[in-house]
Formats: structure tokens, C-alpha cells, sequence
């Protein structure tokens, strides 16, 4: 396998990337919340509409063939488990808990892709590791003080947990897999599509199974088209692209560890979206850590390359 090439524009790809999926869970919410769509719903919806435009794509690409390669549909297998997990997890736990578990993937990355795939991390990933999880547990540490953080939701809370573990093994899998389906001629665009077909015929029987309803289309308000739009093109499609193609270039190790920059970027948009700004020292503490060292991160891989 080629050593990857830590290039401004791949480095800057990967920042942009994470940045989108940091604005995911606030659209999410939102969408939830304001326009009253149920979470597997939402998935269908916004993976549903990805997946037409990514059939059109692929189509025009000629690269139909592609997708009997069992190595895609073992990356689409992962994403699909990921995708339901996450889902599934934030129903039966709080949020603050399912993100404070999925601060576990870039150590997973690591430790998966020395030992199983032997590949190396880049210099100071355990820096930035070390570093940015200090920065999250700051931010989250209101919450974590809490006594009653880890019994909030119930005896379901461990079934959310237990789910949010399984979640971050879940995306590591798919982290380390997704680079190796280049060796096996597959384009990043007909590995999208593999798991877009992956999560939409999973999560639209999953939804009727858990009892949700939704007919509420034609009631959405021009607000709420515009949130379900971004979050479709932006974040489904684009935000997914960029992660395939970075993970390709960079490899997983360097992607995962700049993961944390999600969470000071959740904080702002949910301000912006939501109006719920942050308030506490320790928050803009652990935001500010995190970012700090996360860009630190990047500009040494430049420098190292």
C-alpha cells in the first residue's frame, strides 16, 4: 500500500469533512425536534435521496460492475451497522454519553490498524489522541459531574451504551476497510453507493419495526426543506464523499484522530440552530483545547511530509 500523501488540499479535505459531521447531529436534531421527523425516518429520507443521486453518478460513470465486489459490500456492511447503531443508540441514551463513547474510534483506528492491518500511525497521533480527548472531556465535564449522568436515561441508558460502543467498532471497521477497496478497483463513488443500498434497505424496515410513523411531507415548513436539503447534499453526500476520499489518501489513523474537532464545531452550529450557545468556562475550555490541537495536528503532518 502507498504511503499517503499528507498534501494542504487532502489535510484541508479531511478538516472540512469532520467539520460537516459536526454540523450532522445539530441538523439532525433539528430536523427531529422543529420538523418532527423520526430518526430512522430521517435516515431513509436523506440516505434515500443520496442514493438517486448517487445511482445517477455511478451510472454515468459506468461503473455498475463494480458493485458485485464482495469488498464493498463488506465496507457497506460496516456503515450500515454504524449507521443504525448511532441511530439507535441516541434513542435509548443521552447524548452526551453516546458522544463521550464515540470518543473511543480514533484510539480503536490506532490500535485495529497496527495490530490487524499493520499500519502505523502518523507522528504524534497519540499527542493529538492524548490532547483532544482531554479537550472533550473538559467540554462534556458539566455533564459527566453530573451524578446522575450515567443512570439519566434508565435502565435503557445501557442498552444505548452498549449500542454507542458497538457503533465505534463499527466505524473503525469501516475507517480501516474503506482505503483497502481501492486495491480491489473500486471507485469511491460505487463504494458510496454500496453503502447508501446498505443503509436505506436496512433502516426502512427497521423504521416500521420500531412503530414509526410519518406522513408530514406535504406540512414541512420552507425552513425545514432547507435544513432536510443541507443535510442531504451537504452532509449525506458530501460529507461522506469527502470522508471516502480522504480515508483513501491519508489513511484512517490520520483521519479518526482529528475526529474530535466535531464537537467544538456541534457546539457552535447548535448556537447558531438551536440557540444553545455555550455557557460555562470549562466548555469554551475544552472547545478551544480541542481545536488548538487538532490544527497543531495537521500542521505537523504538513511539515512532516
Amino acid at each position: 500500500m502507498n504511503k499517503p500523501r499528507f498534501s494542504p488540499i487532502w489535510l484541508g479535505a479531511a478538516l472540512l469533512g469532520h467539520t460537516a459531521w459536526g454540523i450532522y447531529p445539530v441538523l439532525a436534531r433539528y430536523l427531529q425536534i422543529q420538523a418532527h421527523i423520526p430518526g430512522l425516518t430521517l435516515l431513509t429520507i436523506a440516505n434515500g435521496f443520496a442514493l438517486l443521486v448517487m445511482l445517477a453518478v455511478v451510472a454515468i460513470r459506468g461503473e455498475f460492475g463494480q458493485l458485485r465486489v464482495r469488498a464493498g459490500w463488506l465496507v457497506a456492511l460496516f456503515a450500515m451497522l454504524r449507521a443504525v447503531t448511532n441511530v439507535l443508540a441516541a434513542r435509548y441514551a443521552p447524548a452526551a454519553q453516546v458522544t463521550l463513547i464515540g470518543l473511543l474510534t480514533p484510539l480503536l483506528v490506532v490500535v485495529m490498524g497496527r495490530w490487524w492491518f499493520n499500519d502505523p500511525a502518523p507522528p504524534n497521533t497519540g499527542v493529538v489522541l492524548a490532547l483532544s480527548l482531554l479537550g472533550a472531556m473538559v467540554m462534556l465535564s458539566g455533564d459527566i459531574q453530573n451524578p446522575d449522568f450515567w443512570q439519566s436515561g434508565g435502565s435503557s441508558s445501557w442498552v444505548g451504551i452498549a449500542l454507542a460502543l458497538t457503533s465505534s467498532v463499527m466505524l473503525a471497521l469501516y475507517m480501516l476497510s474503506v482505503r483497502r477497496t481501492s486495491s480491489y478497483g473500486i471507485s469511491s463513488e460505487a463504494t458510496f453507493l454500496l453503502q447508501l443500498i446498505a443503509v436505506v434497505a436496512t433502516s426502512i424496515p427497521l423504521s416500521y419495526a420500531i412503530g414509526e410513523r410519518f406522513d408530514g411531507l406535504a406540512s414541512l415548513q420552507p425552513a425545514h426543506w432547507i435544513g432536510l436539503a443541507c443535510f442531504s447534499l451537504f452532509i449525506v453526500i458530501g460529507a461522506n464523499i469527502l470522508q471516502v476520499y480522504t480515508l483513501r489518501k491519508l489513511g484512517a489513523s490520520l483521519v479518526t484522530a482529528v475526529q474530535a474537532w466535531r464537537l467544538p464545531v456541534s457546539a457552535i452550529a447548535a448556537g447558531f440552530i438551536l440557540a444553545e450557545w455555550l455557557q460555562t468556562p470549562t466548555e469554551f475550555i475544552g472547545a478551544g483545547l480541542t481545536a488548538m490541537s487538532v490544527t497543531w495536528y495537521l500542521v505537523s503532518q504538513r511539515k512532516s511530509a
